[in-house]
């Protein structure tokens, strides 16, 4: 459709364009927009000029008119006023009118008065028909566009073919011309209106309406041009049969848009369902996460209680092994850097299994009491190894007290066979078991194990876990030394 949609709800030519550009300029009024003191003035004085040049068209037209035309003319404008009352809606904001098919055959075979007072007659009588309680000004420089382009259009072909009706280049020629001609007329008179109405630059404004119409222009020219020789060979007859085809089209593309835009719908409230679906199951999800995260840490909570000499150790062991895993490169929120998280704070899970005489003796185990203690990681395992969101976990906890040497317990494993959580939790474990109060010591200064990580770099130690463990020690320092401070001060208080 025609830019002149953007003012006036109509059209004059069959193009598709956006509606609302000079509609939202329009709704922005507090008041009744359809008062012409709701416009801007230079848009008033706009409208008049173009109001008072089709009606110099159309004056200038008129004596050429002849009593012989008159029955062509009616069936032509008949045609134009039913082509603009039966408009494609595309999606809403755009249609499509082929009013300006018949407007290209008047001005073939009558000339550009003829054009220029049935286009804008046949569209008034298809205002009265079906009215929309537009504006009296959109419809005045609705009816002033369709007389500057209906004359145009036919000025153009009588200056290229002369008078005389020829199907040969010149005819061709003559319809290229009027077709490039009426799209320049209409859509530069529309877009100036848009301009003026909404305040933006008169090349923005043809670049996003109007540029691209130009094929539709020079393809509604020629089926213009066949129509107006149809009827000068056929008379009536050669006008419905011409017009079969294109209604026949037109039922089909509305059958076609109107069951496209059915379907349209019907996608877009599935995929609305889908989307609250996938909400709902993301939010199930969070809270069994959640669910999960508190199973594990009243579990926890429940082990520090029964150990009391080690309370709050799993917590910190876990946050310190974290830092070191962030700083190795394992990825926050991957599967390795969960399983890892969870290894480290459900480590000791094991000691379920581990009697209280041995886990509460204040004094050295024996070697017996050691056998059933170095149990324990084996016990973790078997717990949660057939537990699918626990089951990495499962390794770490099973290798927790191995050696980087191979002289760890329960399997011996040595190096890189040893699982990378592991490697790294034994660093974490050691340094906050040797900075902890127990029964039988107080904790030791951070600086005392830090060079007791060193001194067991590749021993005990992962060498590459060490030198992460240096650079977050100052930090660990700092929060031992906090804590301490805080202590001493509830003591003396």
């Amino acid at each position: 459709m025609s830019g002149a949609e953007e003012l006036v709800n109509e059209s004059a030519a069959a193009v598709p364009v956006p509606l609302r550009a000079i509609g939202d300029a329009e709704a922005a009024s507090d008041d009744n927009p359809e008062t012409t003191d709701r416009i801007p003035l230079p848009l008033i004085a706009y409208i008049t000029l173009v109001v008072l040049g089709g009606a110099a068209v159309i004056i200038a037209g008129a004596p050429t008119l002849s009593a012989r035309e008159v029955e062509g003319l009616i069936a032509l404008g008949i045609i134009i006023m039913l082509a603009q009352n039966f408009e494609l809606s595309i999606y809403g904001d755009s249609r499509v009118s082929m009013s300006i098919v018949p407007t290209f055959a008047v001005a073939l075979l009558y000339g550009p008065g003829a054009a220029a007072i049935t286009y804008p007659a046949a569209s008034a009588a298809a205002d009265i028909m079906r009215p929309q309680g537009k504006p009296w000004y959109r419809n005045l420089f609705n009816y002033g566009v369709f007389a500057v382009v209906g004359g145009a259009i036919g000025w153009i072909d009588r200056a290229v073919m002369g008078d005389e009706l020829t199907t040969g280049p010149e005819g061709f020629l003559a319809t290229i011309a009027a077709a490039f001609a009426a799209f320049a007329v209409n859509t530069g008179l529309v877009a100036i209106a848009v301009s003026l109405n909404t305040g933006r630059s008169l090349r923005s404004v043809y670049d996003d309406n109007f540029l691209w119409a130009l094929p539709h222009y020079l393809v509604l020219g020629l089926i213009g041009a066949a129509l107006g020789l149809a009827y000068h060979a056929l008379g009536l007859a050669g006008i419905l049969a011409f017009l079969a085809p294109p209604v026949m089209m037109h039922v089909v593309v509305r059958q076609y848009i109107l069951k496209t835009a059915r379907t349209v719908e019907e996608l877009r409230s599935r995929n609305t369902d889908l989307e609250k679906a996938n909400s709902d199951i993301l939010r199930m999800a969070e809270c069994l996460q959640e669910t999960y995260e508190g199973t594990l840490e009243a579990l926890v909570s429940a082990l520090d209680a029964r150990d009391r000499e080690t309370k709050g150790h799993s917590f910190r062991v876990m946050q310190y092994t974290m830092d070191m895993a962030r700083i190795l490169g394992v990825a926050e929120g991957s599967p390795e850097w969960v399983d890892i998280q969870r290894g480290a704070l459900l480590h000791d899970i094991g000691k379920i299994g581990v009697t209280d005489s041995i886990l509460h003796k204040p004094g050295p185990l024996t070697p017996e009491e050691w056998v059933e203690m170095k149990k324990h990681p084996r016990i973790g395992q078997e717990m949660l190894r057939d537990i699918p969101f626990l089951a990495g976990a499962a390794a770490m906890i099973m290798a927790h007290h191995e050696r980087f040497d191979g002289k760890g317990y329960p399997e011996g494993l040595a190096g890189e066979g040893i699982p990378l959580g592991a490697r790294i939790f034994v660093v974490a474990d050691t340094f906050d078991a040797m900075t902890s109060h127990r029964p039988y010591r107080r904790a030791l200064p951070p600086e005392v194990s830090r060079e007791e990580i060193i001194k067991n770099s590749g021993t005990q130690f992962d060498p590459r876990v060490v030198q992460a463990f240096l650079q977050v020690y100052p930090d660990w320092a700092r929060e031992k030394a906090a804590e301490a401070e805080h202590e001493e001060s509830q003591q003396a208080a």
